[in-house]
């Protein structure tokens, strides 16, 4: 595993501007998500965790406040059978840098995501594809529901919904 010189894990409002657009442009050249509202939905979250290699951000992850409208149509689409308002919080944007795949630092990045749930239940969704999450997310207590269901942002691809209590 390479040195990886810190991990951080603050509210939104501890990080800098530079901070936070670093994080925007690796979640976007991972291809996880928009850039659209992207800045927006991670200054309203209750914690962000950035991984740095030296002065290089390699890892990102966050547990998100979701709008109940964006949370009540990931239940529905998956055709969960849990109540979405019982899960208050997102664990999401779990990016680590292609240069820094294959080093298990999602496992780091979604333990200190973890630690802003504060004993919240929590939801998270990842691609048919990201082998890495499928196997972190059960390890940390999260149980598969719902059925998966096709992507938008990745043709293709299916999204599954997980839940931990």
């Amino acid at each position: 595993m390479q040195h990886l010189s810190s991990l951080t894990a603050k509210p939104p409002h501890g990080y800098s501007d530079k901070e936070l657009g670093a994080f925007v442009e690796l979640v976007v050249s991972e291809g996880e998500v928009s850039r659209d509202g992207l800045l927006e939905r991670i200054k309203g979250a209750r914690g962000l965790v950035m991984l740095y290699d030296g002065k290089k951000l390699v890892g990102t992850a966050a547990i998100k406040n979701p709008e109940p409208d964006y949370r009540t149509a990931v239940f529905a689409k998956s055709k969960s059978n849990a109540e979405a308002a019982a899960y208050p919080v997102e664990l999401g944007y779990v990016v680590v840098a292609e240069s820094h795949r294959r080093d298990k630092l999602g496992w780091r990045l979604v333990d200190a995501a973890l630690s802003f749930a504060s004993g919240s239940a929590v939801f998270a969704t990842t691609r048919s594809n990201n082998a890495a999450m499928q196997r972190i997310l059960p390890a940390r207590g999260f149980t598969a529901n719902g059925s998966p269901y096709p992507s938008t942002e990745h043709p293709g691809q299916e999204i599954h919904l997980f839940l931990r209590r």
